[in-house]
């Protein structure tokens, strides 16, 4: 049998971690390596994470501790790699819930693929401070779009073969917004990808104060920019054919962020992200157009934008 590393970067969740790690222990595939990194927590999350694997370390389920000093989800997870040993890896945060059969579902669609697949992606849930759930479109089509679009590659949804992502490492630049630009390069790696069909696999808890993501965008001003900042990068870097495409479609998540601030009551944070957003996609009579319109659609909290915007930026 195939060992599955599942890497869980903890930072203070002494009250919450437990939920997270049982839902791991209740996979029904074994054997797993469970690698929980302490990003040096000032609460009892490393009593806790301790505790549990004195509980539960085993021959097929083998328990992992350690600590990054750095204090970013990215780089405790690259160190999580350092001790990864199972022929595929997968992380996870320490907030969400995965469902019993998620590391089952996943070893099967790799090994029952009549090709060699590269990443499985799983549907996932967000839900919301009130346990309201929200499933999460998979696009499978034209997926780096997608991804710059829709997050198609959520930390806490997809597992890829160990030979294939240890190449890659996660940016310690990069505090927030992190598996957005993670999975960015992935992608320009070009990996064959396959998919967990059916019901979601995976909750992702999304807002609210035990959330990793936080309760407004406005609160972490500056810190999703510096995501699109090196995905920019990466797009400069990599050797996609029209990268003026990808410069837009990452301009026009710069537009969905200064319209997220714009509706949380901070239009200083808007301003500068729709001027810099507009100095890309004004090239074009239908992005003058159009954007204006989707932006105005977002602050009213309108679904759908995203959508639009991949009709629109072909």
């Amino acid at each position: 049998m195939s060992t599955v590393s599942i890497i869980i970067p903890v930072y203070n969740r002494a009250n919450i971690v437990s939920r997270t790690l049982k839902t791991v222990l209740d996979q029904t595939y074994r054997p797993l390596q469970v690698i929980l990194v302490d990003n040096f927590s000032t609460d009892d999350t490393m009593v806790v994470l301790n505790q549990f694997k004195i509980e539960n370390n085993a021959p097929d389920f083998e328990v992992i501790v350690t600590q990054e000093k750095h204090q970013t989800a990215s780089a405790a997870r690259n160190r999580g790699m350092q001790f990864a040993t199972g022929e595929y890896m997968m992380f996870f945060d320490s907030d969400d819930i995965m469902d019993r059969r998620l590391v089952q579902k996943y070893v099967s669609a790799f090994q029952s693929s009549p090709r060699r697949v590269d990443i499985v992606i799983a549907r996932r849930n967000h839900v919301n401070e009130i346990g309201e759930k929200t499933l999460m479109p998979i696009f499978k089509k034209d997926i780096i779009a997608n991804h710059i679009l829709h997050s198609v590659l959520a930390t806490q949804a997809f597992c890829a073969r160990h030979d294939f992502i240890k190449k890659i490492e996660w940016n310690n630049s990069v505090s927030h917004w992190n598996d957005f630009e993670y999975g960015l390069r992935l992608l320009l790696a070009r990996p064959i990808v396959g998919y967990l069909e059916g019901k979601a696999r995976v909750d992702v808890i999304y807002g609210g104060a035990n959330s990793i993501t936080g309760t407004s965008f406005s609160e972490k001003h500056g810190k999703w920019e510096v995501a699109l900042h090196f995905m920019n990068l990466d797009v400069k870097n990599s050797n996609l054919i029209d990268k003026q495409r990808y410069y837009d479609l990452l301009a026009y998540r710069l537009l969905d962020l200064a319209a997220h601030y714009e509706r949380e009551g901070h239009p200083e944070y808007a301003k500068p992200a729709v001027q810099k957003a507009y100095s890309t996609l004004n090239r074009k009579r239908i992005y003058r157009k159009v954007m204006p319109w989707l932006f105005k659609r977002i602050v009213k909290g309108k679904r759908g934008s995203a959508r639009i915007a991949r009709w629109v930026i072909k």
